[in-house]
């Protein structure tokens, strides 16, 4: 008989490394959030460690803030008191003031914040947030340090311009200018590329793809150059202008029929003012292109001239006088001419010009305008007569006709048949009549002309019809 065995069923076993199934216990949840606790207390310590490091940060950053303020404070004040025998550190201190005081905070929050994040590192905690504001302050740093740069080098701009303007030479002020400007432009230009280079080159990212931006910086600058091939031709054209003194800020020009001032030169353009106060914005090029009158450019002096036309009768000699006086009574002639003479004398005026000279175009203009008006209104007090008019004469003319041919050639065949019935002795003395001697000679000439050629003939005959109706004038009888 067969006996079934049976096997008690297994007992847990108290060390639960005994049995390889056994099921762990399971994470106690947060009643509230419904999140493990174990992951509620990590983020919990977390942001309580970065909110303490930042505080750690912003506490030193402050700090080195402050005293950073305070030795800037301190260097202003040095170079104020140095600007007063020094134009150079007078202007820093009036362009640099801002820029000095930002470079002094930044850079004692930069020290602070790297003393605190030096202390933090060692605890071994370091975090992206510790990276991210390492790296804001070091970026307001380069930033603010650009600025100081770029403020100096307005300063030195400054400097310059001023010594040269306090030299007494116009010329060489405006061209000193000039060149300052654009020399500054191009020196800001690196100075801010430089900067936005360094800021770009905080990022390790960056810095890797710097290396195949190298390699590829020929092939860029071909594509870029051919991209802006009209902006490069300004940038260089702006160079030439600078460096070879064609034009100079303060210079009166005269581009495309429009008269001005050169206000401001830059790198791509230049501003010109006209007499209306309008402000002409011209590309570099066109200065390099294109040709333009300077009338300031071998100095500031101008002369001008207008012209007036008056009768034949006016008094030149008392009207050159009271150039003069008017000139000497104005302030804005400079001494150098002053000249009236007659410029033309054709038809029914004669035209007078007066040349004037002056320190600049400007004063020319008003001189100008000036006289003219002085002039015209003695002319009207002292000399009406000398006023230009139009003169229209009249004469009674008292016009004879000649005879027609017919009428010439029937006169002088009666002058012919006459002659022929007359004795041949005929004589003035005869006749009693010198008309009639005149009018016999004239038919013996007629006779004689017959073998003359035509065209002679008829020429005769109108001095003989002459003749005669001359005679029967005198005797009252009238033509028929």
């Amino acid at each position: 008989m067969l006996v079934a065995a049976t096997t008690p069923p297994a007992t847990p076993s108290a060390d639960p490394s005994a049995s390889p199934s056994a099921t762990p216990a399971p994470t106690p949840t947060s009643t509230f959030t419904g999140m493990p606790e174990v992951n509620v207390h990590q983020t919990v310590k977390v942001v309580t460690k970065t909110t303490n490091d930042l505080v750690t940060i912003a506490w030193h950053a402050g700090l080195g803030a402050v005293i950073g303020l305070v030795i800037a404070f301190v260097v202003v004040a040095i170079l104020t008191f140095m600007g007063r025998r020094r134009l150079l550190y007078h202007e820093v201190v009036e362009l640099g003031r801002r820029p000095v005081f930002a470079v002094g905070a930044m850079t004692g929050a930069f020290l602070g914040s790297q003393l605190a994040l030096a202390g933090l590192r060692l605890d071994k905690s370091d975090s992206t947030t510790m990276v991210v504001v390492e790296r804001g302050l070091t970026i307001a740093l380069i930033g603010s340090v650009t600025w100081l740069v770029v403020a100096f080098a307005k300063s030195i701009e400054s400097t310059v311009v001023k010594g040269a303007q306090a030299g007494g030479d116009q010329g060489r002020a405006n061209r000193v200018t000039t060149q300052s400007q654009v020399l500054r432009r191009v020196a800001q230009v690196i100075i801010v590329i430089a900067g936005l280079v360094s800021a770009i080159m905080t990022f390790p990212s960056v810095q890797f793809a710097m290396g195949s931006l190298l390699a590829s910086a020929g092939l860029a600058s071909v594509i870029a150059g051919m991209a802006a091939r009209s902006m490069l031709g300004n940038v260089f054209a702006g160079l030439q202008l600078a460096t070879t003194d064609a034009i100079r800020v303060g210079d009166i020009v005269v581009v495309d029929d429009q008269q001005g001032t050169i206000e401001e030169i830059t790198l791509t353009y230049v501003v010109m003012r006209t007499w209306d106060d309008r402000r002409l914005i011209l590309p570099s090029t066109h200065f390099t292109e294109n040709p333009f009158a300077n009338w300031t450019r071998g100095g500031s002096q101008a002369t001008g001239f207008f012209t007036l036309d008056l009768d034949w009768r006016v008094p030149i000699a008392s009207l050159r006088a009271e150039l003069a006086r008017l000139v000497a009574a104005s302030p804005a002639w400079d001494g150098r001419q002053a000249s009236l003479e007659v410029f033309d004398a054709v038809g029914g005026h004669v035209t007078v010009r007066i040349v004037l000279t002056g320190d600049n175009p400007g004063d020319v203009g008003a001189l100008k305008s000036y006289v003219r008006e002085e002039l015209v209104t003695w002319l009207q007090r002292e000399a009406p007569y000398a006023l230009p008019r139009t003169r229209v004469e009249v004469e009674q003319v008292e016009v004879t006709h000649d005879l027609d041919p017919e009428k010439v050639a029937r006169a002088a065949a009666e002058i012919v048949a006459k002659q022929k019935d007359a004795p041949a002795d005929t004589t003035p003395a005869a006749t009693g009549s010198g008309d009639d001697a005149a009018v016999t000679t004239e038919a013996e000439g007629e006779s004689a002309a017959h073998g003359l050629g035509a065209r002679r003939a008829v020429t005769l005959g109108r001095a003989m019809g002459r003749s005669l109706l001359h005679r029967a004038r005198r005797g009252g009888l009238g033509p028929r």
